[in-house]
């Protein structure tokens, strides 16, 4: 259909707009014609997936060359595979409307893990092993010498593609990733470096946040996006973290031991270098003794697609260490090396302390900068001087220095930034006090580092999720100024949703997981009545939450005492998340099959788990989701402490605020995963009494609370059993009057 909004023709490829749709159109055309950023949160199935790619779809059109791209990115594989299928229904609607002047290119884009057909890469399976060995086949070195020896490996759908690069012509249309393997085998090219090269031409790229936020990443991908670009990040209530993450180092004694190999490996092949490659690196050292930047360097170097990604540094001020000169304590290659080993062997004696240690990471800078005989300027070039070492030396597959390469980029990050960082190094596990292999982390505690180059650039970018609330949250955390923020109801033709506080369990046990109560047996005890009984009253699925694997473990073992395991899995077969990604697919496999069958199943996981941010239990699957406590993180980690601390001290957010902030979008996400769209019903039963306090519950999705009336907050099982069969069946007299 096609309808006007605000003078913009909009395409939707559905009959009918929600109200909701209609007004989440309208917040975002207002935030786009002002050019702003905007954080937008949406009920969870209500269409916006589709709202958003129509809306933004029909901007594009009507405003190039204003407007040039659309960059929507996706938290995973599996996300970014619906996205496209949304993509591809709208795109067939413009074909109908004949509203394409020209060529409109749709391009999903993913690792090589997921794209590659070289059966001798990706049998590798593990992402960075795949990546290593692609490189090392598709190096300009590498070509170049199998030119004059053939039986050097090369990759043949990497070949073939360079060949045919300029007289291949594609499409108008939506690519997939399966469209893209399919394209490539049908060709006979790489389907990885191709998508790559179209990120150019594409007027919509699809593919994962890292893409952008991940600084290595991005410097590799995303560098020549125009800035006139609208980016989304979808699913984006945990967007922070990821930011975090990004910018995170984790080092182990594991990872010093690889460096200090590998290191040794390359100091033994700078000394027996002979012939040729002593002529490259003397070539390189006088190179850099003449000042040529690294930017001259690369410019001058005849590089191809595979080299840029063995050449980039892994921060997000690229241009300004590019244009710099190397220092020259570390323009020799021997001397690179030896500053590398002196590094290595700080890191392993920090690592070697018996107690716990933090501090700012400009303190481990000076103390480094003592152990280190180098130039404190040479830190902020150590990424870029091994990449350029490992260059001249022709080294094609990086997977062997792998920890070299986070040895080398932990320093880069430390001395690249002035606030913003710990080094945290802990012996021992905390929680249990068990010795284990000790790690020290590069702990980031600014998410707007990773998220203020992407907000600087581009035009626009929004920010959405169904899970957002509190909205002002986000802006204040990532350090941007949001033109627009809003929240919709959902519109309904039915109350589809029924949300419970329980406050009281059996024998009117006070319900909590608070960490310093959790002594207290009566209330995992009472969370195994509660399942029963609910169990009892609801068909088909039900998922259950807990705050931690350590908190479902100690519930489960009360259970287990209690013989409630057994008479639960008279009612409905039992599957558990595990940290073990294969055995909680699985279970999650049969759950759904039990749930097919007929023959009810539960499913119980934990909140940040792959369930609680990944899997979708609509309809059957999930009926029901019981929240079974509060789920705020581990407040005795020195990471969070730390980071707590940072967010009071630069941005006025007070701990308790953030905590509460966290537990509660994490409870939200967990809630939404029953509701998936609008013929979908669900009950959402949060099992702790800290949910009825008004700095909680006012901190719930607006599209929950217009379900939650005051009869619903801080109820006993007795009641909620009422209104559970209450509410099935108004659900089921409905079904049958349809």
């Amino acid at each position: 259909m096609k309808f006007q909004l605000d003078g913009l023709d909009i395409y939707f490829p559905y009959p009918h707009v929600y109200p909701e749709q209609l007004s989440y159109m309208t917040q975002l055309k207002k935030a786009l014609d002002a050019k702003g950023h905007v954080v937008l949160e949406m009920p969870s199935g209500t269409g916006k997936t589709i709202t958003l790619l129509s809306l933004l779809t029909s901007y594009l059109l009507q405003t190039q060359p204003t407007v040039r791209k659309i960059i929507y990115c996706t938290r995973t594989v599996e996300e970014m595979e619906k996205v496209m299928e949304e993509a591809n229904i709208l795109y067939h609607c413009l074909q109908q409307e004949r509203v394409m002047d020209g060529h409109f290119l749709c391009v999903g884009l993913a690792s090589r893990k997921h794209l590659c057909l070289n059966e001798q890469v990706f049998s590798y399976g593990e992402g960075f092993m795949v990546d290593g060995r692609c490189r090392s086949l598709t190096a300009s070195w590498i070509r170049e010498k199998a030119k004059a020896d053939p039986s050097i490996p090369q990759c043949p759908f990497y070949e073939c593609l360079e060949q045919q690069m300029d007289e291949m012509m594609i499409p108008s249309g939506v690519y997939s990733i399966q469209d893209w393997r399919r394209w490539g085998e049908r060709n006979g090219w790489c389907p990885y470096f191709y998508a790559r090269k179209l990120l150019a031409f594409a007027n919509l790229v699809v593919y994962s946040y890292h893409y952008l936020l991940d600084p290595k990443v991005s410097q590799l991908v995303s560098r020549e996006l125009p800035q006139d670009a609208i980016v989304v990040f979808d699913e984006a209530h945990n967007i922070d973290n990821v930011c975090i993450e990004a910018l995170s180092v984790w080092v182990n004694t594991s990872t010093i031991d690889d460096a200090n190999n590998a290191a040794m490996y390359l100091a033994n092949r700078i000394a027996s270098a002979k012939g040729q490659s002593f002529a490259m690196l003397q070539q390189e050292y006088q190179n850099l003794t003449q000042g040529q930047t690294i930017h001259h360097w690369l410019v001058s170097s005849s590089f191809n697609a595979s080299d840029w990604e063995m050449s980039q540094p892994s921060i997000h001020d690229v241009h300004q260490t590019l244009e710099e000169t190397v220092p020259p304590s570390i323009r020799k290659a021997e001397h690179f090396i030896a500053y590398l080993q002196s590094l290595i062997a700080y890191l392993k004696n920090l690592l070697n302390r018996p107690e716990a240690l933090e501090m700012t990471h400009t303190k481990f800078l000076q103390e480094l900068s003592q152990q280190c005989p180098v130039d404190v300027k040479s830190f902020r070039f150590t990424s870029d001087r091994l990449s350029s070492l490992l260059r001249t030396l022709e080294i094609g597959d990086w997977s062997r220095f792998r920890s070299l390469d986070s040895v080398a980029e932990l320093i880069t990050i430390a001395s690249t930034y002035s606030s913003g960082f710990a080094i945290i190094v802990e012996p021992f596990e905390i929680k249990s006090h068990a010795w284990s292999s000790p790690v020290l982390q590069l702990a980031c505690l600014d998410a707007s580092l990773a998220m203020m180059p992407v907000t600087r650039k581009f035009r626009n970018v929004v920010i959405t999720s169904g899970t957002l609330s509190p909205l002002d949250f986000y802006p204040r955390m990532l350090n941007f100024r949001a033109a627009i923020t809003a929240s919709f109801n959902m519109s309904i033709s039915r109350r589809c949703v029924l949300p419970l506080i329980i406050g009281m369990g059996e024998d009117r046990v006070l319900l909590t997981s608070k960490f310093n109560q959790r002594g207290e047996l009566q209330v995992p005890k009472s969370y195994g009545r509660i399942l029963i009984e609910i169990s009892k009253v609801v068909p088909d699925g039900i998922v259950g939450f807990f705050p931690s694997y350590e908190y479902m473990e100690l519930a489960l073992d009360v259970w287990k005492e209690n013989n409630l395991l057994d008479e639960l899995q008279t009612m409905k077969l039992l599957f558990i998340e595990t940290s073990d990604s294969a055995e909680s697919s699985l279970a999650l496999r049969n759950f759904r099959t039990a749930c097919d069958i007929g023959r009810g199943a539960i499913f119980l996981s934990v909140a940040r788990g792959k369930a609680a941010e990944g899997i979708d239990f609509d309809h059957h699957y999930g009926r029901c989701v019981v929240l079974f406590g509060m789920p705020f993180q581990y407040t005795e980690s020195r990471e969070l402490k730390a980071r707590l601390r940072y967010l009071r001290e630069r941005f006025q957010i007070m701990e308790n605020d953030f905590l509460v902030f966290d537990a509660m979008r994490q409870a939200a996400q967990c809630a939404g995963r029953v509701i998936r769209n609008k013929s979908d019903y669900g009950i959402m039963v949060f099992a702790d009494r800290r949910y009825a306090r008004y700095d909680k519950i006012t901190k719930l999705p607006r599209w929950i609370l217009q379900f939650l009336s005051e009869d619903q907050i801080y109820i006993d099982i007795e009641t909620a059993l009422t209104k559970i069969k209450q509410f099935l069946l108004e659900m089921a007299s409905q079904a049958l009057v349809k």
